[in-house]
């Protein structure tokens, strides 16, 4: 193995150029303190890249480049691997260097299709212009449905929405949410008996889900869902002392398929 550098001392775009030149077959690693990406040359081709977030190919590599922080290694290694990254290496820098820092900072607030966004305080700047297909976003957002959820309203690919998303957050015309709340579920036993419909939660859950826009009037009924994607709506109240739980009557226990003191997320829904 051999240490290259940080890249605060060494641009990346030196250090591609070089190991290319150079011939190499080998692996790049680039690590900070809660990431790394490992990027494969095969005789001085760029060939690989991934990282332990989804990001793969030429994503992950673009995403690199908006990296502030990281040391360097590279291991030679004769090694046969799949390639997920095609382009040009001087068009992958070019790109890299142009859109890098966006895409990371993307990458950052939008980490996944469950985040969830509802209207911002305003724009940053003024003479601040949307698009028609913005628009389409704004119309939409309502801090209950994720990105997922927008996309298939929208009927747009999950990349050009995730633009759209971004352009807007960063002239603050959006703003990031988490209506999500991971609780235990537990049962109601023997007031399930009167109670076969409804869910509860803590009081404490009322109070945040509150201080999102289309919630502020109140909570009237909740989603729960389970890590296994079933999924249940249901009237909702609240009380005291529930803490992080989540009271189920025997039925949603069954139509969950869950078992008491397992964790289920809930949301607030219209």
């Amino acid at each position: 193995m051999s240490l290259i550098g940080t890249l605060g001392e060494i641009p990346l775009a030196d250090v591609l150029r070089m190991l290319a030149g150079g011939g190499k077959t080998g692996r790049l690693t680039v690590t900070d303190e809660s990431e790394q990406v490992v990027v494969r040359f095969q005789k001085g081709a760029l060939v690989q890249a991934n990282t332990g977030r989804r990001l793969q190919g030429e994503d992950a590599l673009l995403d690199l480049f908006g990296w502030k922080a990281g040391q360097m290694t590279f291991v030679p290694e004769e090694r046969t691997v799949t390639p997920n990254v095609h382009g040009e290496l001087e068009a992958l820098i070019l790109e890299g260097l142009r859109m890098g820092e966006s895409f990371h900072r993307m990458q950052e607030v939008i980490p996944s299709d469950r985040v969830v966004f509802q209207l911002g305080p305003g724009p940053r700047e003024s003479g601040e212009t949307v698009s028609a297909e913005g628009w389409r976003v704004l119309r939409l957002v309502d801090g209950v449905r994720d990105l997922r959820e927008l996309g298939e309203a929208l009927h747009l690919p999950r990349a050009e929405l995730a633009w759209l998303v971004f352009g807007l957050l960063e002239a603050g015309l959006l703003e990031r949410v988490d209506p999500w709340k991971s609780l235990r579920a537990l049962s109601a036993g023997i007031s399930a008996l009167f109670n076969k419909d409804g869910v509860e939660v803590d009081e404490r859950m009322e109070g945040e889900w509150r201080k999102l826009l289309r919630f502020g009037g109140g909570v009237q009924r909740v989603e729960v869902r389970t890590t296994a994607g079933k999924s249940l709506r249901a009237a909702v109240s609240f009380r005291g002392g529930i803490q992080a739980s989540v009271v189920l009557s025997r039925a949603m226990f069954s139509e969950l398929a869950v078992k008491e003191g397992e964790d289920v997320q809930v949301r607030p829904v219209a």
